[in-house]
């Protein structure tokens, strides 16, 4: 299971939000460079970086850190504002492995379609929901759409890998919603990275536990405050702790 570091982009800064709130706002490094050659000291294998400027405006804004941070050697998973064929190929091209596709899921199927036959499983559906609705536009809108009915949808256009991310646990350090993994995993065959609540290594055991189908895990504010140790999680991520 890969264990991915998240580094969220606001402003130019590496943030933590709770719930997606652009009013609630940590930062913890002002420089994203810098924080990518921590994690990456520390063990990360992956990093997962999200353009948060990118989400609210529907492209990338900070593209060029993105690049810096690919640049290092460390795999980058990449989100924030990725709507376009254009800018897909511009994300490509600075170097991300895995590219994170969020609203157009809901608004642009036709693109999905397009980026899944281009680009394989380097494109990553990522489902963000709240109550079980899924949520788009940089988490402010919600949609009447349920998660289990857009998995289904993604399975025809084509969609071979997701990440979901459940809002309320977000940036909380709650814990996790095992019972909505349980459920995805019971109902697509898409590989799942989970997001949202992970806070001890104990979490990161339970999902591991879940089998090889629930293929990562995103974890965030957990990392920056301390409750949970990168190298450790990453060892958890191969059932060795």
């Amino acid at each position: 299971m890969i264990i991915f570091p998240a580094i969220d982009i606001l402003d130019g800064k590496v943030v933590r939000l709770r719930q997606g709130r652009l009013d609630a706002v940590t930062v913890y490094n002002d420089d994203p460079v810098d924080q990518a050659k921590r994690w990456i000291d520390q063990g990360a294998e992956w990093l997962h970086v999200v353009d948060l400027d990118g989400a609210v405006l529907g492209e990338p804004a900070n593209l060029g850190i993105v690049e810096r941070i690919a640049a290092l050697g460390v795999p980058v998973q990449f989100g924030g504002g990725l709507r376009s064929m254009e800018v897909l190929e511009r994300v490509a091209d600075a170097g991300v492995k895995r590219m994170v596709l969020g609203t157009t899921l809901v608004t642009k199927p036709a693109f999905v379609a397009e980026a899944c036959e281009r680009y394989g499983s380097a494109i990553v559906a990522g489902v963000d929901a709240r109550d079980g609705r899924v949520a788009i536009q940089g988490w402010r809108e919600g949609t009447e759409y349920g998660v289990l009915e857009l998995v289904q949808d993604l399975e025809l256009l084509g969609v071979k890998r997701m990440a979901y991310t459940d809002i309320a646990k977000d940036g909380m350090q709650t814990g996790v919603n095992y019972g909505a993994y349980r459920a995805l995993v019971g109902q697509t065959l898409i590989p799942i990275t989970a997001s949202g609540g992970v806070t001890t290594l104990d979490d990161v055991r339970d999902l591991y536990a879940l089998g090889p189908q629930l293929e990562g895990v995103i974890i965030g504010r957990a990392l920056y405050e301390g409750s949970l140790d990168l190298a450790e999680a990453v060892r958890a991520g191969y059932g060795e702790a």
